[in-house]
């Protein structure tokens, strides 16, 4: 008797092995095909993109480049004055600009259609007119994408200036001086950088969920560095034509791989 309760009891350990290999054989099936589905929906989103946009260096001819350093650097100066405040010589007049609102945060919410490329948050300010400059700049170029193919993702800008004090500029340049940054009217838009806001996948709690989180934003910024020349592409289209409608400047500053721009009030 007692030997057919042991059998009784190895065959039921065995039953549960059993059991659980087939349960961890699933979940692991589970997620192979979780990952195979998000590899296939980055595979279509990253192919609609290279067929409805042509690489920069086919479609940007030498006089777009040229306008789109019409306006030099001194007349730009010109303009951020105008437009400007007074020049911010260090954190005390960030700080007291901001109390009397002529500067605003363009730091704010996870809706924003840009990141920050290298801006430490401190200097993450401009006055109002510049920052609605800014979100008309980062929407043109949403609107310019869905002129390619609707239904396209979301692809957030760079910025990788904003403003520069005077202290500021001694930290960068190693002296002191008042850069077109300092009046809190322009912005760098670095074109090198993209991120690429994925649509979320359905997920199970648990490992896919982790996967997901592990995947998602890394892969927005991996995508946003294989077609940088897509979408330097559609920022050129916006910024020409923003420029042509007489509400921005905009300075190819090449070596530096990014677009001074700045505000035009009127």
């Amino acid at each position: 008797m007692n030997k057919n309760k042991v059998i009784i009891a190895a065959a039921a350990s065995a039953l549960i092995i059993a059991a659980s290999i087939v349960i961890i054989n699933k979940k692991e099936a589970s997620l192979v095909n979780y990952v195979k589905s998000y590899q296939d929906m980055v595979y279509t989103i990253e192919r609609n993109f290279i067929e409805n946009i042509p690489v920069y260096r086919d479609f940007a001819k030498p006089r777009m480049e040229q306008e789109l350093m019409e306006f030099s650097l001194k007349e730009q100066a010109a303009e951020a004055v105008k437009h400007g405040i007074k020049p911010l010589k260090n954190f005390d007049d960030i700080n007291s600009a901001i109390k009397e609102g002529k500067l605003v945060s363009i730091d704010t919410g996870p809706e924003k259609l840009y990141y920050f490329h290298n801006v430490r948050r401190e200097y993450r300010y401009l006055t109002p007119v510049a920052k609605d400059a800014l979100e008309l700049v980062v929407q043109r170029f949403q609107d310019k994408l869905q002129a390619r193919k609707e239904g396209l993702p979301t692809v957030k800008l760079a910025v990788s200036s904003v403003i520069r004090t005077v202290d500021h500029q001694e930290k960068i340049f190693g002296r002191k001086f008042v850069s077109i940054h300092s009046f809190g009217a322009c912005f760098d838009i670095f074109f090198e950088d993209y991120y690429v806001q994925l649509p979320l996948p359905e997920t199970e709690k648990g490992a896919q969920e982790e996967i997901r989180k592990s995947l998602h934003s890394r892969t927005g910024f991996l995508l946003g560095d294989a077609l940088r020349e897509q979408f330097k592409t559609v920022l050129m289209e916006a910024l020409l034509e923003l420029q042509r409608e007489g509400k921005i400047y905009v300075f190819f500053e090449y070596d530096n791989r990014c677009y001074h721009i700045t505000v035009l009030k009127k």
